[in-house]
């Protein structure tokens, strides 16, 4: 689901008016009650007291409800309710950001780029209409195993910029995608086939059919192919461009052989993952695989958010929100006026990620890296507030 709520379709929730109370009916004795003035005076007031303090608690309850009554709302991959008062949050600088209350539906905790897909989360089948054909969207500086070879179109998008400036470095166009989206039948087959193989009763190469990342439509394989014949593709020489660059398209390299303790995979250095930036910045350069990195976002809240810098320079500010699995949505906090993304984690929760809009100057941080690799420009923004970067990269733009 990551997706970033682009369109709000606004369905008001009717409320419904609650009826007032009729009356009660005065009842008059036959023989008239004697007055006391003083005493009736005192218990009028007492009555005008006690009816001013029940309608003030009434009108904060009324308030307090309204802050959290939803409206309907209808967004491009996920189901928000936003409420109608915010909260005011201080972000990394120390500004003030009015932050407001949306439910996101508990069914969208499997849906998005950082969904954890392995033996003990299953994956749910979503957003299928995202899925789409890489031969028909692919760039000319790489091959396709099949018209059907199909990821999720945000995947696509970024697997084409990578290997564009992949070429325009390296003077490439060998990769072949071999292995994309797959049905879980697909997924039985190559695991029957490779305990058929090996012998074995369960596999370390080939992950159980339901629990593939494949079938998210995040996921690649990639071999080489030149002059008709495809041969194994390693990730050195002049590969090893990919794993040093991937990050900055949103791609990991999801199965690295000092993880496979965590991930129950053997290393693959032919797969990647898409989990969009900045998440695969951060997971790099802290050596982080997708299991330890969603376990330490748990750590933040919109209260205590993590702040990640991005290879551009670009500012992003991630936490965490446990879902309500008592209720059928969630209450998030996120800023209206910033744009933002939201992912399940396929488990129990959201990772909001919120682009502040900021770009880290050299002089905030003199250790950040603020040069494109090989093959890929500098923003512009960044460029006028770091060092400059090195002229042959400023002449290589990529579209």
């Amino acid at each position: 689901m990551s997706q970033k709520p682009k369109k709000h379709t606004q369905n008001q929730q009717k409320k419904t008016q609650s009826q007032k109370p009729a009356e009660g009916k005065h009842v008059h004795n036959t023989r008239p009650l004697p007055q006391n003035r003083k005493k009736g005076g005192k218990k009028a007031a007492e009555i005008i007291i006690s009816l001013l303090l029940v309608a003030a608690v009434g009108y904060g309850g009324f308030h307090a409800y309204r802050s959290l009554k939803p409206i309907s709302q209808d967004t491009e991959n996920l189901s928000l309710v936003p409420g109608e008062d915010g909260e005011t949050v201080p972000d990394a600088s120390g500004e003030q950001t009015i932050y407001e209350n949306i439910a996101v539906q508990n069914t969208q905790v499997n849906a998005g780029d950082l969904i954890l897909v392995n033996d003990a989360n299953a994956y749910v089948d979503n957003n299928a209409s995202e899925i789409v054909s890489i031969y028909d969207k692919k760039t000319e500086h790489y091959h396709v195993s099949g018209t059907e070879t199909s990821l999720r179109e945000t995947a696509v998008d970024a697997l084409n910029r990578m290997l564009e400036d992949f070429y325009v470095a390296k003077n490439h166009s060998d990769i072949i995608v071999i292995s994309g989206y797959r049905t879980k039948d697909q997924q039985q087959k190559l695991y029957d086939e490779d305990l058929a193989q090996t012998g074995e009763s369960t596999s370390t190469r080939v992950a159980l059919p339901g629990h593939s990342e494949h079938e998210s439509g995040y996921s690649l394989d990639v071999s080489l192919y030149e002059d008709g014949v495809q041969s194994d593709y390693d990730g050195t020489g002049d590969y090893s461009w990919i794993d040093e660059n991937c990050d900055h398209y949103g791609y990991i390299l999801r199965y690295a052989a000092d993880k496979a303790e965590i991930t129950g995979i053997q290393a693959e250095p032919w797969h990647y993952r898409y989990v969009g930036e900045p998440h695969a910045t951060y997971m790099k350069e802290n050596n982080l695989c997708l299991e330890e990195y969603l376990t330490q976002l748990k750590d933040y809240t919109s209260d205590n958010r993590l702040q990640i810098v991005n290879w551009d320079g670009e500012i992003y500010e991630v936490y965490y929100v446990a879902a309500d699995m008592a209720a059928d949505s969630t209450y998030v906090l996120v800023p209206p006026d910033q744009d933002y993304t939201i992912s399940g984690n396929n488990s129990d929760g959201f990772i909001i990620t919120v682009d502040t809009g900021r770009i880290q100057s050299f002089e905030e941080n003199s250790t950040a890296e603020t040069t494109a690799p090989e093959g890929q420009t500098v923003p512009e923004e960044t460029q006028a507030e770091t060092a400059a970067a090195p002229e042959e990269n400023s002449e290589e733009a990529v579209g």
